[in-house]
């Protein structure tokens, strides 16, 4: 291994590896040093005298998942909101201490201070908690033991929606929870009420099933339309819960004719979204990257300057992808449908309906969006909008920083080449399989960010999936295929 220093992570130095302000929250837990930078979660617990073993000497204060990391609360949305206006992390917390920012009746700062219990959360949010701890039910609102029924079903989502082209198929995820604080739930049944459109229908686990407390089971819709229709069905739900035995869940389908436009207006058109979402990618990742190298480093990363390019950027992107420069689809009147690709956005970014081009250059911002997050937390361990709290030495971060940058190189690389061949797949006779055709300049491709690690000679205090607690030595280039295999299927919907 060259002679390198390989740290061996025991699961205690994993935990302190964990990103944002569970990262922070970690480290002083464990008494690591901390570095010059202000810690959010050193700050909170600090205000407030919280010391381990307090039920709020957690980072599920001001996040969703209660080891941290990912997206906040409402109180901890409310404090980053704050710090968005460039106030400082103290003055942020001592602002928002007059809200109420779960709407229990108590504000943020006697929560905190004098009842010890959650700002974040009322009895109408604590289903949002992500891995909570066994007393969270305690510690939502002053004076309230729990939240929870003794015996409590729980849907989620409450409707199914879809959006599907005839020929195809989509799936909706319906999940059963045991909400109740004491006694299992039977659900004695469930199925399609009659009159629901033939297109859906559904699986899952046999009936009867008795569900423990704190357990869940999944119930699959599916929508197969076979022509074009507005569809709407019901499935219901029946259980032993005393004010719920029966739910029904709403369920409602648009399927429709994908009419494609010519494709050589299609190639033209997709040609320049691939050259517009190339660039716009390659800023986002190297702005991003560098920031955060930056920090790694010790050096305070330049958000205003890397807001301020990726923001041009975005304005180069939208200007062409539906835009006034748009002279090859939104101007030819091409749509997102009329291209051939899917209804949504994709990912986490599914929430997006591609109707317009205009739509579409949303879901290329969101994309990216994800695809640097997920390029971040893989290659340095920080999600953003947490900058990493762990400084590293001269050495390693001169690791992570080819790390980082070989990352990016790939990532690129195979977008232009996936792109490159998916073009040819529109006119070609037989439409090209690009990884089958690709796989050759894909593997070395991915063999070159995988062996770069073998050029550290020391990787003290490195995160990302390298250094998790089961390491993954082919991680990096895993990621670096599979984000470059999502931007371009948002382009090119390619399989």
């Amino acid at each position: 291994m060259n002679g390198r220093t390989m740290t061996t992570r025991s699961p205690a130095r994993w935990v302190r590896l964990v990103v944002g302000l569970g990262l922070a929250c970690a480290m002083l837990a464990s008494g690591r040093p901390a570095s010059a930078r202000p810690l959010y979660f050193q700050n909170l617990t600090a205000i407030y005298g919280f010391a381990p073993g307090d039920d709020l000497y957690a980072c599920g204060v001001c996040h969703l998942r209660w080891e941290g990391t990912g997206p906040r609360n409402p109180y901890g949305a409310a404090v980053e909101q704050q710090l968005y206006l460039g106030k400082p992390i103290q003055t942020a917390i001592h602002d928002v201490e007059a809200v109420d920012t779960d709407g229990d009746g108590f504000t943020n700062g006697d929560e905190l201070s004098i009842y010890h219990t959650l700002p974040g959360y009322s009895c109408a949010n604590t289903s949002q908690a992500i891995n909570p701890p066994p007393y969270f039910q305690s510690i939502i609102t002053p004076g309230v033991p729990s939240c929870l029924e003794p015996q409590d079903i729980r849907i989620d989502p409450p409707s199914g929606a879809f959006v599907t082209q005839v020929g195809l198929v989509s799936t909706v995820d319906i999940t059963v929870f045991n909400n109740g604080a004491l006694l299992p739930i039977t659900v004695s049944g469930y199925g399609l009420l009659p009159g629901s459109n033939a297109a859906f229908s559904i699986s899952g686990p046999a009936q009867p099933i008795v569900i423990p407390v704190g357990a869940n089971v999944t119930i699959t819709v599916t929508f197969a339309p076979t022509a074009p229709a507005l569809a709407v069905g019901t499935l219901e739900i029946a259980s032993d819960d005393p004010d719920e035995p029966t739910i029904d869940v709403g369920l409602s389908g648009i399927s429709f004719v994908s009419p494609l436009a010519p494709a050589d207006a299609r190639a033209a058109c997709q040609r320049d979204l691939e050259r517009q979402m190339e660039r716009y990618s390659k800023t986002h990742l190297r702005e991003w990257g560098s920031c955060y190298v930056a920090e790694l480093g010790g050096v305070a990363c330049d958000g205003g300057r890397r807001d301020q390019r990726i923001s041009k950027a975005e304005a180069t992107l939208r200007a062409y992808v539906g835009g006034a420069s748009d002279r090859f689809c939104a101007a030819q009147g091409l749509t997102p449908v009329r291209l051939g690709l899917p209804a949504t956005c994709g990912g986490s970014c599914d929430a997006i309906t591609l109707r317009t081009m205009d739509d579409l250059a949303d879901c290329f911002v969101c994309r990216q969006r994800e695809a640097t997050e997920t390029m971040l937390a893989n290659a340095v361990g920080t999600v953003p909008p947490d900058l990493p709290p762990n400084v590293l030495g001269s050495s390693a971060q001169r690791c992570n920083r080819s790390l980082v940058n070989e990352t990016q190189k790939a990532i690129r690389k195979l977008q232009k080449s996936l792109g490159s061949c998916q073009l040819k797949a529109i006119t070609a006779p037989p439409p090209v399989d690009c990884p089958t055709s690709l796989a050759s300049n894909i593997s070395s491709t991915i063999d070159r960010v995988n062996s770069e690690i073998d050029r550290c000679e020391d990787t003290t205090g490195m995160a990302g999936c390298l250094f998790g607690l089961v390491s993954d030595p082919t991680c990096l280039g895993t990621t670096a295929e599979t984000i470059a295999t999502e931007l371009v299927r948002t382009v090119f919907a390619a399989p």
